[in-house]
């Protein structure tokens, strides 16, 4: 809870929001961290036949950018909320189109979603997070001053009652009756760039789907991570990675791939998938005084261990390390323990820092799916029922979080006044409902400046 002194009266609050010019702001935080965006799409391959066109590609896809960012949740409100002449000069500006004179249909935008091939969105999101890396913004955010964490992560975002198409996928369930039922599913695996700590984006995404309905083995989220992580490998050759992921990855195949592609790991551990390993690090943590008191938030207790393959047989690098401490939990203490398994070589300099890295996988994890279907963006709405549209959708979620999370981390007034993201969102679309972007605001927004996150 806040100080008494920390808080701001609703009379400051309404004069503090006089300020916030939420449709310039935000425009020029694109504009400043991807300066040739609309370019970027208008290169992407069009797939409709030039005779019939009638907007260009940055029309459409800054309409989608625009559905997320401001928070509409279907393609129907799509229409009814940005059909004002404020929103079509705004949109005109954004992608550089002075022809533009009425905002796309939601039809329109849907219909050439169906055509347009994922790698598209995909290929733009590669641009975009390959000029955040290059700006050396972001560049104190690497683990030990080195390496991008990278982190997988999987969810399942549309669920059917019966199959949606060849690609679904498929599990059964038993009811309170006894009786058996069929759910069919569309699941996505992420990898997550953290730039720091407040700024978590997407990388790459696989799409978890099965070849064909009669497949003997349904695709599974091991497969598509070692689809996802040849691609990474394919699109970031040079950068230095640490992949981090949950007890699932913590597998000699999985380290295998990562040593083969020079890359670090950091997974969790758990007996059940290294039991080998985990006997080796008690047997060695009873020997040597690898401890460390008092460390992170809670003043815990963080132990490591050094090469435990040896000891267990292993043939890949497994560096073992753990954290403890005790939790008040009614009227008891409680021990929570964590432990993990690493390429990177564990010392008690670096122990703290590991140790915080590896627990903010966590955290990541649950904030970042969570706030993308609970928040502002809804991931689990169709908002089309073709398959490849569906995909766009997604990929089009991903480029706008990108963004928003970017003027979010920028945006001083709402730190101000502890504004909500999915009330941000809210004012941001009122914001391009009623102003008008003048030419004074568009000098503004062009205009090189410094722009400080945290």
């Amino acid at each position: 809870m806040k100080k008494t002194r920390e808080w701001i009266r609703k009379s400051k609050k309404r004069q503090i929001k006089k300020k916030d010019c939420g449709n310039v702001d935000w425009m020029m935080i694109v504009n400043h961290f991807f300066k040739e965006l609309p370019q970027w799409i208008n290169e992407m391959k069009d797939p409709r036949n030039p005779s019939y066109t009638t907007y260009t590609q940055a029309d459409l896809i800054f309409m989608g950018l625009l559905k997320n960012a401001c928070s509409v949740e279907s393609m129907r409100q799509l229409e009814e909320s940005f059909n004002e002449e404020e929103c079509i000069h705004t949109l005109r500006i954004l992608a550089g189109d002075k022809f533009l004179d009425e905002i796309p249909h939601c039809d329109t935008l849907n219909y050439y979603l169906e055509k347009l091939s994922p790698s598209c969105p995909s290929g733009l999101r590669k641009k975009m997070v390959t000029s955040l890396i290059r700006g050396k913004q972001f560049y104190k955010g690497r683990l030990l001053g080195t390496y991008w964490r990278v982190i997988l992560d999987g969810t399942g975002i549309y669920y059917f009652r019966e199959r949606h198409c060849k690609n679904c996928l498929c599990t059964t369930f038993t009811d309170e009756n006894g009786k058996q039922h069929k759910r069919y599913y569309h699941k996505v695996l992420e990898a997550k760039l953290v730039l720091s700590e407040n700024i978590i984006i997407s990388l790459g995404t696989e799409f978890i789907e099965n070849e064909d309905e009669d497949v003997e083995k349904q695709d599974c989220e091991t497969k598509a991570a070692k689809r996802l992580l040849e691609r990474l490998k394919k699109e970031y050759p040079r950068l230095k990675i640490c992949i981090q992921g949950d007890a699932l990855y913590a597998t000699e195949p999985m380290m295998e791939i990562c040593r083969n592609y020079g890359w670090e790991y950091i997974f969790t551990q758990k007996e059940t998938r290294q039991k080998k390993a985990a006997e080796a690090y008690e047997w060695i943590a009873a020997e040597e005084e690898n401890k460390v008191e008092s460390i992170c938030t809670e003043k815990g207790t963080g132990g490591y261990a050094n090469l435990v393959d040896v000891v267990a047989g292993k043939k890949e690098r497994m560096n073992l390390y753990e954290y403890r401490y005790k939790k008040e939990g009614k009227g008891k203490q409680k021990e929570i323990h964590f432990q993990w398994i690493t390429s990177i070589e564990l010392t008690k300099r670096n122990l703290e820092e590991m140790i915080t890295a590896a627990r903010g996988r966590w955290k990541i994890e649950n904030e970042g799916f969570n706030n993308q279907k609970n928040g502002i963006y809804d991931i689990e709405h169709i908002n089309s029922y073709d398959s490849n549209a569906m995909k766009n959708h997604y990929l089009l979620v991903q480029i706008a979080d990108i963004l928003m999370q970017l003027y979010l981390a920028w945006n001083p007034l709402i730190k101000e006044i502890n504004q909500s993201i999915k009330n941000t969102s809210s004012r941001l679309l009122e914001s391009f409902r009623r102003y008008l972007v003048t030419d004074e605001d568009v000098l503004r927004i062009k205009t090189y400046t410094t722009v400080y996150l945290e």
